[in-house]
């Protein structure tokens, strides 16, 4: 596997984290490298990605992050119903 490559080496400021190929991202996400070939051509792609040379498409990980962060939640994030919130200072209170 080759090193990886950050928009700062390729002069582009708009990058923050390290190129992922569409192979990558596929994998990392879990579906195939056709979904989203698809997605992106027809513009659905949830994430900013970036043509290198002719056919190359990369995503940036610190976008691909950002976006993950936004739509799932980790556990213990949700905050608690107002009902549940009453119970719990009650209960303390006691």
């Amino acid at each position: 596997m080759s090193e990886a490559i950050t928009g700062k080496e390729l002069g582009m400021k708009s990058v923050r984290g390290r190129f992922m190929t569409v192979k990558e991202v596929a994998s990392f996400l879990r579906v195939s490298v056709r979904w989203v070939h698809s997605h992106m051509a027809d513009g659905t792609f949830p994430v900013r990605w970036f043509l290198i040379g002719l056919r190359d498409r990369v995503v940036d990980s610190a976008d691909l992050d950002e976006y993950l962060s936004k739509v799932f939640m980790s556990a213990g994030t949700v905050p608690l119903p107002l009902k549940a919130e009453r119970k719990l200072i009650k209960e303390a209170s006691m």
